[in-house]
């Protein structure tokens, strides 16, 4: 039998990364509908209800560190089932919850188990996954993130029609506890050794210092991708539609499920073009394709294009987008140093959240104290940093079956 151990297209990797991402995803999905209804019945004001969605990012922010931690103290495996338990024991609470107040606390315990998770598997990914098959690995697993986020919202306002507000909760609940059967049945810390008589030397953690010293400048890249990438996760391209070309729901609604239908596919592109033409040759053009976007898209807001002009560049954008999706993970998973992966990682997700979370208050900053154009300008910058950052330090032959381990990579920037 052919060992499929790491593939990124096995049934293991479908069973173990796949899967579970889908499931969890759907299962964030079908509460989307709900969340917004469930806090305004709580008679708070839009200002203080949108504290819900910040709670999760906030939660996810904070679950970075801690999940890395944990990993490397207690295993990938048991992070692994302790997240989905959480989120699933969360989400059971959430579908009787009595207040605001504890509607809050509940999202942000929510967004650190989310965290855990994926942390755990990307660990688990950047152990054992080839590094001529990781960013098929990485991508591949975001894009079916991507696709239950999608397609979950429309199952939740199903539910909530038929069986009432809470009930979205409880399907989440349900998909948690479903994809935790596959990190039971197929997750484990470590390949098993061989058999010897001699005795296995204690594992060792890298410290901070040796994890920092030698891979600075990837903080940098995951920090300012982060950046470019906030405003359109966040939706925020959406609000300016709105507000711009006074775009009302159901036409937003076209617009975001047409950028839906460019996105994934090319979600899952981006993984096949990491892996054959290697992590240089896909992300710099890919970076850059997002720089020149946002500056037609700022010359739309400079020019006051029509709407045309606008739709056009926007699905430009996501395209462009889209194809950095799981990129930035991929050299996370690549350049992770053995001996401390889990805190690497946690770091490495913390630093690029941080500047996911950033950028969209930075855009709106801009546009209310500046203009839109100069907002777009913010993101086209952001972006040629990471294009200017990949071309100085990532090494060119990366990856291949030759790839050099993550600490030669490291080396390269010492």
């Amino acid at each position: 039998m052919p060992d499929t151990h790491g593939k990124a297209l096995s049934k293991e990797a479908f069973l173990s990364s796949y899967l579970p991402a889908l499931t969890l995803a759907l299962g964030t999905g079908i509460a989307v509908p709900a969340i917004p209804t469930l806090a305004k019945s709580f008679g708070v004001s839009f200002g203080v209800a949108s504290g819900v969605v910040t709670a999760f990012l906030l939660g996810s922010l904070a679950g970075t560190l801690p999940s890395g931690w944990l990993i490397d103290r207690l295993g990938t495996r048991r992070v692994l089932i302790a997240g989905p338990v959480i989120t699933s024991a969360v989400a059971f609470v959430i579908a009787f919850a009595t207040s605001f107040p504890e509607l809050i606390a509940l999202r942000f315990v929510n967004g650190i188990s989310a965290q855990m998770w994926l942390m755990a598997r990307l660990a688990a990914i950047s152990q054992t996954s080839a590094p001529e098959e990781r960013g098929r690995h990485v991508s591949w697993m975001f894009g079916m993130d991507n696709s239950g986020k999608l397609s979950g919202p429309l199952v939740g306002a199903l539910l909530v029609s038929l069986w009432g507000l809470r009930a979205p909760f409880v399907a989440y609940g349900v998909l948690a506890l479903v994809a935790l059967v596959p990190a039971l049945v197929f997750s484990e810390d470590v390949r098993r050794p061989e058999r010897s008589a001699l005795p296995l030397p204690p594992r060792r953690t890298a410290t901070l210092r040796e994890i920092l010293v030698s891979r600075w400048p990837y903080f940098g890249i995951a920090l300012f991708a982060g950046l470019t990438r906030g405003p359109v996760s966040a939706d925020l391209l959406h609000l300016y539609a709105a507000f711009r070309y006074h775009l009302h729901a159901a036409q937003i609604g076209y617009l975001a499920t047409g950028a839906a239908a460019v996105s994934v596919p090319l979600n899952f592109l981006s993984g096949s073009l990491l892996d054959r033409f290697g992590r240089r040759n896909s992300m710099i053009p890919a970076f850059t394709g997002v720089a020149v976007t946002m500056v037609a898209l700022s010359i739309t807001a400079f020019a006051k294009l029509s709407l045309t002009w606008y739709v056009a560049l926007f699905i430009a954008c996501v395209a462009a987008q889209a194809l950095t999706a799981g990129s930035i993970q991929t050299v996370g998973a690549d350049v992770a140093p053995a001996e401390g992966r889990g805190t690497f990682l946690g770091m490495w997700r913390f630093t690029g959240l941080s500047g996911s979370t950033l950028s969209p208050t930075i855009f709106a900053l801009l546009a209310a104290q500046v203009s839109y154009g100069a907002s777009f300008l913010f993101n086209a910058a952001t972006a040629v940093v990471v294009a200017l950052l990949l071309i100085r330090y990532l090494p060119r032959r990366y990856p291949a079956a030759e790839m050099p381990p993550a600490e030669a990579v490291g080396s390269k920037v010492a």
